[in-house]
């Protein structure tokens, strides 16, 4: 990537983040890249890229309503990411879309993406359980955290530690869900993407898509916190869904319930549901973590 791409962190917007650059007929070229504790590309980077990528070769009138997504390899921040999309279906109410992400001779990504008619059918969602009357705005930011607190879940996996200029994340009482003695394998939060974006629908499910990877994996460490200094924890993301219900809206505040079903031999899943500030269901996530110790 030129020098350009690689502007500072806190000087671009999540639209700039997500921009693609056409690269040939079906083919994308990323233009910024976002490390993570790895060192390797923020996961929720890639998520919103392909997802991008894929809504570039989509059919107008035909909402995304699904990804699944294999995080293959590592993929370097430094470099750009070229994504074939290619139709896999185009019927008359579904369009299915494969999208593969390479970096040179190393595939790192591996996404399906479909896209469908709204049809009228039977309704029912699950329940926000943000209280009313919360305001996020008046959250704690991670920032805000007590740093011998931030240090200690830093052991696990490098949280604390991670803040991303492009989403603004807000706790609920951030001291129960954070310290070892009273975490538990579910973890509830606020967040948005600060910057108004456009009014582009197809923008707000690739900035959804980015979010959607932010602290979603952290339920499944919360039980073990007590013991993060006995042993430092190594945490990636294998694979990530994303089921959408409605349209989001990025810019705005979403509420994030998450939970750990299971963790065990080296592996945790994690399911998370999104509501907006009008307690609306927009969204399901689910995410499967390789979690192991770092020795």
């Amino acid at each position: 990537m030129s020098t350009t791409d690689l502007t500072p962190d806190g000087a671009i917007t999540l639209a700039d983040r997500l921009q693609l650059k056409p690269a040939g007929p079906g083919r994308w070229r990323s233009l910024h890249g976002d490390a993570n504790q790895n060192g390797r590309s923020y996961g929720g980077q890639l998520l919103g890229q392909a997802l991008r990528a894929a809504l570039m070769e989509a059919p107008d009138g035909r909402p995304p309503t699904m990804m699944q997504f294999l995080f293959l390899q590592g993929a370097m921040p430094d470099q750009p990411i070229v994504f074939d999309v290619k139709r896999l279906q185009d019927g008359k109410r579904f369009t299915s879309l494969h999208v593969r992400g390479a970096q040179g001779e190393r595939t790192v990504l591996d996404a399906q993406v479909s896209c469908a008619l709204p049809l009228p059918g039977p309704a029912h969602a699950e329940v926000s359980l943000a209280p009313a009357g919360e305001r996020p705005e008046a959250l704690p930011t991670l920032d805000d955290v007590p740093p011998a607190l931030r240090d200690q879940i830093a052991l696990m996996g490098g949280y604390g530690r991670d803040c991303n200029a492009a989403i603004d994340f807000r706790m609920p009482d951030p001291l129960r869900q954070l310290d070892g003695a009273t975490a538990r394998p579910h973890f509830r939060y606020w967040m948005k993407v600060p910057q108004a974006l456009p009014d582009n629908p197809h923008l707000h499910a690739a900035a959804f898509a980015y979010l959607s990877d932010w602290w979603l994996n952290y339920c499944i460490l919360a039980p073990h916190l007590s013991r993060a200094g006995e042993r430092g924890m190594y945490i990636a993301s294998l694979n990530h869904a994303l089921w959408l219900h409605a349209p989001p809206r990025s810019d705005r505040w979403l509420h994030v319930h998450a939970v750990c079903a299971h963790a065990a031999h080296g592996r945790g899943l994690a399911i998370a549901q999104y509501h907006d500030e009008d307690g609306r269901h927009i969204a399901t996530a689910t995410q499967d973590c390789l979690v192991t110790h770092t020795d």
